[in-house]
């Protein structure tokens, strides 16, 4: 059994909120899972995931924390805002990853509240290897007396992964309580696999039919299918072992478009449809393409009118701003 202690990050539940313009324009019962909100750093899924990573990095002593990502990145964001709260350091190993937008697409959105945050932002070229430079830097932080401590891509190892099993708990609850029992269909975006692997694990111990659906915005290929099978496997081992569980997922690679953080012409225009419809943000690298890829089964009819959806928000806000030109 892995350790389960948890820092808190999180200071309730995140709401669940029904969208009845969207549901009246797509015909089945949307709700969506508001983990867009609350928490330092400007909220997101990634701190779900952060409370029991970043407990283990305090029982191990470490003092910095140290993750790979691009400059726009939510999870080094939001990696930098619990770091603030809880007193520790944060180093956010940076390059690009995603093909530049617009001439301050590197210091907009996601880069600026680094920024204002004070980040300790060390930029590599974009052929290096995040890990080999994530391990450079920790012999560095080392050699300066302090204790570091490598977050995983993503937050997505099983410490991570467990934060999506909490929420799918929550879920449970929540929609037992407006609806009288679980939705049908839960979906989310796909890209390190821990949100969705988590919420997968979830509904299955607690022996609920609900089929979770991610939308991969990273892998166009069986990438993301191996990762998410790998981390419910670990979940079950952990919590419920020996036990023959039944798993509800599919994952779709069709949405991706041109490449991770390349918006769509479908995601543009599902972001348009929330914020119109319902005045909710999505963003133009995650849930947006999760949410054209829901409009897109609704309207094949892969997802009946008389069936229940939660839409898990992720966060990524404000990725809008840097990509304010399209």
């Amino acid at each position: 059994m892995c350790n389960l202690k948890k820092v808190k990050l999180l200071n309730r539940e995140s709401s669940l909120e029904f969208l009845p313009n969207l549901s009246d324009k797509l015909g089945p019962k949307i709700y969506i899972k508001r983990d867009d909100e609350g928490g330092r750093g400007g909220g997101g899924n990634k701190l779900r995931k952060y409370e029991r990573i970043i407990a283990d990095a305090i029982d191990k002593n470490a003092d910095t924390l140290i993750i790979a990502g691009h400059y726009q990145s939510n999870a080094a964001r939001e990696l930098v805002g619990a770091a603030c709260q809880l007193g520790l350091k944060s180093i956010v190993v940076c390059k690009e990853m995603i093909p530049e937008q617009n001439p301050t697409f590197n210091e907009n959105g996601n880069a600026l509240l680094m920024k204002l945050m004070n980040a300790n932002i060390i930029a590599i070229d974009k052929e290096d290897d995040f890990q080999t430079e994530m391990e450079r830097v920790a012999k560095d932080v080392i050699k300066n007396g302090h204790l570091p401590y490598i977050i995983p891509f993503g937050g997505s190892n099983l410490l991570g992964s467990l934060g999506y099993l909490d929420c799918a708990n929550e879920i449970i609850e929540q929609f037992r309580n407006v609806e009288g029992k679980s939705p049908d269909y839960v979906i989310t975006p796909a890209g390190s696999g821990g949100t969705m692997a988590g919420l997968i694990a979830g509904f299955a111990i607690a022996e609920k039919p609900t089929k979770v659906i991610g939308f991969s915005v990273l892998h166009k290929d069986k990438t993301i299918e191996n990762v998410v099978t790998h981390l419910t496997d670990e979940i079950i081992d952990n919590i419920k072992p020996n036990s023959d569980l039944k798993i509800n997922f599919e994952i779709n690679t069709n949405f991706v478009g041109d490449g991770y953080g390349i918006p769509t012409e479908s995601g543009k225009k599902a972001i348009g449809i929330l914020a119109e419809l319902e005045g909710l943000f999505l963003c133009p690298v995650y849930t947006s393409k999760a949410m054209a890829g829901l409009i897109d089964y609704i309207e094949k009819n892969k997802i009946q009118k008389d069936e229940t959806i939660v839409f898990i928000h992720t966060g990524g806000m404000p990725l809008v701003h840097a990509y304010y030109n399209q």
